[in-house]
């Protein structure tokens, strides 16, 4: 609906793939992110009785050159847990980590809204809440033309939002590149490994690198003085 020319797509390829899984298996007291030389790992609880996991790979690695067993032996390797409980197998899919940003996210009376708008890399959980804090402020804008023939809101609608979208890309790829290059030094280097496990480490070392990571990781909008409403 968009004519050629009328909107920029800054788009990033983070070259690295997950295997995702989903088992019945028993989820975890909390989400789990795991570093290790063989690559990145997770495990999150889907429900009471199910798992989500996720393996670094190849970006263009086929599901089906992981069996079963190869799945639950790379789990047990990354996640350092040889007791973890294997359970049946319900699905799995391979997906390239990647970003985008429309640039504006208006046209006329088009305004576009989650990912329709942007795309940003799983880590740190950011979509879901940029896709409500677009929503938000477009009701908000809508509100405030409707109720008070104000259009002000609408017009500054893009600019706003892409205010927190680049914020959010750039903590989703900042932690992107930690996680993942602070284990296996194949891909990055030593040189990029060696000033991922620095980041990670200030984590621990640093009060203040904490508060920062926290509120990040949080959904807390400084400027708006209210955190996303988004789950945790």
């Amino acid at each position: 609906a968009v004519p050629d020319g009328r909107l920029t797509a800054h788009t990033l390829d983070h070259g690295i793939g997950w295997l995702t899984v989903l088992a019945d298996a028993p989820p975890p007291a909390h989400p789990l992110l795991a570093v290790s030389p063989q690559g990145f790992a997770a495990h999150f609880p889907r429900g009471p009785h199910s798992s989500r996991y996720y393996l670094q790979c190849p970006p263009d690695d086929d599901p089906g050159a992981w069996p079963d067993d190869r799945i639950w032996d790379a789990l047990r390797t990354r996640l350092a847990d040889p007791a973890l409980t294997a359970g049946p197998i319900t699905d799995r899919e391979t997906f390239r980590l990647r970003s985008l940003v429309n640039d504006p996210m208006q046209y006329g009376r088009l305004f576009l809204v989650g990912d329709a708008a942007h795309i940003v890399s799983p880590m740190g959980g950011k979509g879901m809440n940029l896709a409500l804090y677009d929503a938000d402020l477009f009701a908000r804008a809508v509100r405030d033309q409707v109720r008070d023939g104000d259009d002000t809101a609408l017009r500054t609608y893009s600019e706003r939002c892409l205010r927190r979208v680049w914020s959010d890309q750039e903590f989703s790829h900042w932690l992107t590149r930690t996680v993942h290059d602070a284990g296996d030094a194949t891909r990055c280097g030593p040189f990029l490994q060696r000033l991922a496990r620095a980041r990670l480490d200030r984590l621990f070392t640093s009060p203040a690198a904490a508060r920062a990571f926290a509120e990040l990781m949080t959904g807390l909008d400084p400027a708006q003085d209210r955190p996303a409403t988004t789950g945790r």
